[in-house]
């Protein structure tokens, strides 16, 4: 049957450009974060704080920037967002979702991420 248009038939990643660099973004302007370059510096802002995440090749995330839960670059396992209904989603960060990533024996949830952008590579 002909492509009548309803359906997409292109399977390839959505992409965007994020502060200059290209990313695979979906329509929520949402990031699957097992899709990043190792070494791209994602800024994740939230209401109340800026976060700095960068992709290892270990497959963890290196991440910083609040006063108390992670100060100083920390490598974290299982970053990823909460959804307003409380589900928790690895991997993937969008606006309007909350940040969220174990530290110790607890995971913390920021306020609500507000913007996302990647910078450079370091």
């Amino acid at each position: 049957m002909a492509n009548s248009g309803i359906y997409n038939s292109n399977s390839s990643v959505p992409s965007g450009i994020i502060g200059g660099i290209p990313l695979a973004v979906d329509a929520d302007g949402g990031v699957e974060l097992a899709l990043l370059p190792v070494g791209t510096v994602l800024e994740v802002r939230t209401r109340n704080t800026t976060y700095m995440v960068i992709p290892q090749a270990s497959g963890e995330m290196m991440i910083w920037g609040h006063p108390d839960y992670c100060p100083e670059p920390m490598l974290t396992s299982g970053l990823g967002g909460v959804h307003v209904t409380g589900v928790i989603r690895e991997g993937y960060v969008a606006p309007g979702m909350r940040l969220s990533f174990p530290k110790g024996e607890r995971r913390v949830q920021t306020s609500r991420i507000v913007a996302i952008q990647a910078g450079r590579k370091n």
